[in-house]
């Protein structure tokens, strides 16, 4: 086999696994009790001490591993989710709104958060 063949395979497994995660993420629907201190999400990719103390305020999905979080997934690596955009590594954007771990934004884009 070509070593070209098997870098291409290692990238497909990469996006596949990536693109599952995003399906994941996206399936979960946000729940009344949760809305008013964070958002659901799996509490295993919630970040470390950012679980609400008070569980089962996502009720519907909790069989599911669902908890409410006071952050994004550590799965969650698109720009938009973030609440940036990818513009032109060119246009200028403060460094300290730069996110680096965005994984939507192509060579030669940033993604910088807008506030």
């Amino acid at each position: 086999m070509k070593i070209s063949t098997i870098i291409f395979m290692i990238v497909t497994v990469i996006a596949v696994r990536g693109n599952d995660d995003f399906r994941t993420i996206d399936s979960i629907r946000q729940e009344a009790p949760c809305s008013s201190q964070g958002i659901c999400t799996i509490a295993a990719d919630c970040p470390k001490g950012k679980l609400v103390e008070q569980s089962g305020l996502c009720p519907t999905q909790r069989s599911q591993g669902v908890e409410c979080c006071y952050g994004l997934s550590v799965k969650e690596t698109r720009c938009r989710k973030h609440g940036g955009s990818c513009v032109s590594a060119e246009e200028f954007c403060n460094h300290k709104l730069i996110y680096y771990e965005a994984s939507d934004c192509g060579n030669g884009f940033k993604c910088c958060i807008r506030v």
